[in-house]
């Protein structure tokens, strides 16, 4: 499908950008909206589910579930219930503008998707576009922007901004500067339209990853590259590619991120990755970046598998059974042929400047983590690096989100229990304990300090507080950096 000219929509003023924004608010054209849509028929692919969803919505007599069909579900409705939508006036102006265009029968459809996000109006193009399709928000897009950190960033940039999603969002929290850059112009002028519609400031420019803002420094720098890997003589949609594995554009851009981040900046990226053996994605990071003086932390939870990624990528643009069932058998030969058998579903973090250290952090669900379990971890691992001393006056604590359970196979209480803890948000994982570990985390959790910690602990193991030191040490570092604790600042030595 060729896409739709966006010429038109550039002629939308300021003061039909407020009326219209206006209107959406007044129908509750929000994030509720779409939940409705995606409620049905939950976990399968929209060439499946959407035919249900399209007859739920057209069932529904509110606006929202009328303006939800047409924009975020690429369906039809008749020219009465959108100027009821809309208003008569603005209906006439979308029409106008090419938002929407009119069918033989008198229905209106778009070529567009106008989506709801996070208080935001976002106009993109539908995922079924080849070519130079410009993406908007998606299931991805709210992970990361759940990780943005609580206190709003000076300057941010979006690098591969698409129709500047993160660009608005931050200029909408008050960033002073917001930048979006993207290699195909079409993004750049649709961020712009974007821009326009939501009333908001930022900048965006085009060209090929850093380009557009050499010389240039951020307090953030935040991106989704693509990250599906390209196939030969497949023909999908080129804006989700990120090389013959996939990630080879996002290594590219890592690399490069060092050199536009303030020296207090962070870069913050989600990506999907295969899943390569003896060159897990953090190592594989450290050694795009170098000898740049950054730490790396990747936060990662089991990715689709090849026969659903193969799915999921090729039945975008193809419109014959026919047709799908050739392109997918070619995508998931090339995974085979190039021996992935799996992919992590990554978020990756960079802090300059470091160089103390590159992780990988299992985590039970990307939807577990948000901005203020990455701030927190932030600031463990700040004190897992400081000296002794420093750590031994510091307030440890678990860190919230944790049960702790003492699990017996029968009531019978002289069964030696198994102690477990349960990771249900942050950046720990579930695991066991032994007795030891155990009971050092009891000492951390009473302790004001981690100096009072060893006191007690080596009481418990009837040692010297010098004896088991170097111990605790080890595992408050060690449990640090894995999110199991947190520094308490407001404590002792905060």
């Amino acid at each position: 499908m060729m896409l739709a000219p966006i010429d038109r929509l550039s002629l939308l003023s300021s003061a039909q950008a407020d009326a219209l924004r206006a209107r959406l608010v007044e129908v509750a054209y929000d994030e509720r909206a779409i939940a409705r849509g995606e409620s049905i028929a939950p976990g399968l692919f929209d060439a499946l589910r959407l035919p249900l969803v399209h007859d739920a919505l057209s069932l529904d007599d509110a606006p929202a579930s009328d303006l939800a069909l047409l924009f975020a579900y690429m369906g039809r409705v008749s020219l009465e219930r959108f100027e009821r939508a809309l208003t008569p006036a603005l209906s006439a102006l979308a029409l106008e503008l090419g938002l929407v265009t009119r069918g033989d029968d008198g229905s209106v459809a778009s070529p567009f998707l106008l989506m709801p996000f996070m208080g935001l109006w976002i106009i993109s193009d539908p995922l079924s576009q080849d070519g130079d399709a410009v993406m908007g928000p998606g299931p991805t897009t709210h992970e990361l922007a759940r990780l943005l950190p609580a206190r709003t960033p000076r300057s941010v940039l979006d690098v591969g901004c698409g129709a500047g999603t993160f660009a608005l969002l931050a200029a909408d929290r008050g960033s002073a500067e917001a930048v979006g850059v993207d290699i195909n112009p079409r993004a750049v002028e649709l961020a712009r339209i974007n821009a326009r519609l939501n009333g908001l400031s930022a900048e965006f420019l085009a060209g090929d990853l850093f380009a557009p803002v050499e010389g240039r420094r951020f307090d953030l720098v935040i991106s989704q590259p693509p990250f599906v890997a390209r196939a030969p003589e497949v023909d999908a949609a080129v804006f989700l590619h990120g090389g013959t594995y996939g990630d080879e554009l996002a290594l590219s851009l890592i690399a490069r991120c060092p050199r536009v981040l303030l020296p207090t900046g962070r870069a913050l990226m989600l990506l999907d990755a295969p899943v390569r053996p003896g060159a897990p994605l953090h190592l594989r990071l450290r050694e795009a970046l170098g000898d740049a003086p950054v730490d790396v932390a990747v936060f990662s939870t089991p990715g689709m598998s090849p026969d659903l990624m193969a799915v999921g990528y090729t039945a975008r643009s193809l419109e014959s059974l026919e047709g799908y069932a050739a392109t997918v058998r070619r995508y998931r030969h090339h995974l085979r042929a190039l021996g992935v058998t799996e992919f992590s579903h990554a978020i990756v973090l960079l802090l300059p400047p470091g160089g103390r250290f590159s992780i990988s952090l299992p985590v039970r669900s990307l939807s577990a983590l948000d901005g203020e379990a990455i701030e927190r971890w932030c600031d463990a691992i700040d004190l897992a690096s400081r000296d002794p001393d420093t750590l031994l006056a510091a307030t440890v604590r678990p860190a919230p989100g944790l049960v702790f359970a003492e699990e017996r196979a029968t009531p019978d209480r002289s069964v030696e229990p198994t102690w477990r803890v349960r990771s249900e948000r942050g950046v720990a994982v579930s695991r066991e304990l032994s007795e030891a570990s155990w009971a050092l985390l009891e000492a951390i959790a009473t302790q004001e300090t981690v100096a009072g910690a060893v006191e007690v602990y080596a009481e418990l193991c009837g040692a010297s507080a010098e004896d088991v030191r170097e111990q605790v040490l080890g595992f408050v570092r060690e449990h640090l950096a894995k999110g199991l604790l947190a520094w308490e600042r407001g404590g002792a030595s905060g």
